[in-house]
């Protein structure tokens, strides 16, 4: 199995959202291929709970049994909410976001052109954009994944395999990360762009990750923090 392929960093058997999948060789060219996925996919009903005060974008969303969301909570579409999911007061979505069941989006939360597949939670105060994240991740508070880069520049994927290293252009102006199955990600930890998080890793508290970082793997942050020197 290619070490980049969606079954590498997704278990996808159960999935609703597989089909996604279907001909990709590299996990990130999905994040590409998700808003005309959803598009495609939408059928807009409400058959959760939409607390008054709340704003979903009418013909637009589905969202289905046992979801609820919190009055505050802004929804655009085209979005897809799956069973027993809650978006808390006050977050934004901005459209083109798949969740699959039992998901958590939380208080202040802004996600845009995401997949967020089933048991996975998104806390509080968290901007995730352009990005592929799998079951049962957890993010920290205050985690963010930066989708462009200063220069303008398409993303490139950065990794080093069994000490060779390579880079993988992706052709995406607007890609954040992809994190892996069983994932956690401490809070107040910035994902750069084009940072893939193989599964059941664990990014401790505070880091500024890139590049691929392979499964079963722990990222901690390093001192010093920061380095300041005069630009050319």
């Amino acid at each position: 199995m290619d070490q980049f392929s969606p079954e590498a960093f997704f278990d996808l058997a159960a999935s609703p959202a597989a089909s996604l999948f279907d001909g990709i060789t590299h996990v990130w060219d999905a994040v590409a291929a998700l808003p005309g996925f959803i598009e495609k996919t939408l059928k807009p009903e409400i058959l959760g709970e939409v607390e008054y005060g709340a704003w979903l974008e009418p013909g637009r969303v589905r969202l289905e049994p046992g979801s609820r969301v919190e009055r505050g909570a802004i929804v655009r579409g085209p979005t897809i909410i799956g069973r027993n999911t809650v978006v808390r007061s006050a977050a934004y979505i901005r459209g083109h976001l798949w969740t699959g069941s039992d998901c958590m989006i939380g208080h202040g939360v802004e996600l845009r052109q995401l997949l967020l597949l089933d048991g996975s939670s998104i806390p509080h105060l968290n901007c995730v954009f352009t990005s592929l994240i799998g079951s049962r991740v957890r993010l920290g508070g205050c985690v963010h994944t930066a989708n462009f880069r200063l220069d303008a520049q398409p993303i490139v994927i950065r990794a080093e395999v069994q000490g060779q290293k390579y880079s993988f252009p992706t052709g995406q102006k607007l890609f954040g990360t992809v994190i892996g199955d069983d994932t956690v990600v401490g809070g107040n930890t910035l994902l750069y762009p084009g940072t893939i998080i193989g599964k059941r890793c664990l990014v401790m508290p505070q880091c500024s990750a890139s590049g691929f970082i392979p499964p079963d793997s722990m990222v901690r942050p390093t001192t010093p923090a920061f380095e300041v020197v005069r630009r050319s």
